[in-house]
């Protein structure tokens, strides 16, 4: 759980902070900060892990996300590929929570267990982008989460 929260949380700061954010007008980054994680649609194949995160937007223009697709893969191997479910506003100078659904299919996570349990680290990828209005931006987040 603590390499998929942290796979969640580097995603939407991916996202948010939008690679080129200059040239949007933002001068600084969005504050990030997991609210709280549930559960939807179990059933026998997989669930949906929702993320419920906070975010805080310290510039005098407003974040408007439309729709962000995107990939995560552990250890080279696909884990999921999801989409955000409704478009997302971010106030300036305000907060807001953030909903990023994360499905999950069972045998995709079985087929991963051995090696991440028995593993130091496990690899991580993100990729996507975010749709803005009338254009995307690309993103691409690797990296490692240390397990013990």
């Amino acid at each position: 759980m603590k390499s998929v929260l942290a796979l969640v949380m580097t995603g939407w700061m991916a996202v948010s902070g939008l690679g080129c954010a200059s040239l949007l007008g933002y001068k600084e980054e969005p504050k990030v900060q997991l609210h709280e994680v549930y559960a939807k649609d179990a059933d026998l194949v997989g669930t949906t892990l929702v993320f419920v995160i906070d975010v805080e937007n310290p510039n005098e223009r407003d974040i408007k996300v439309d729709e962000i697709t995107y990939k995560v893969f552990l250890s080279g191997k696909e884990l999921t590929e999801a989409k955000t479910e409704k478009p997302v506003t971010v106030p300036a100078k305000q907060s807001a929570k953030v909903e990023v659904p994360l499905p999950v299919k069972y045998t995709a996570l079985l087929g991963n267990i051995g090696s991440i349990l028995m593993a130091r680290e496990v690899s991580y990828r993100i990729e996507g982008d975010a749709k803005l209005s009338f254009f995307r931006i690309p993103f691409s987040k690797e990296g490692k989460v240390e397990l013990r």
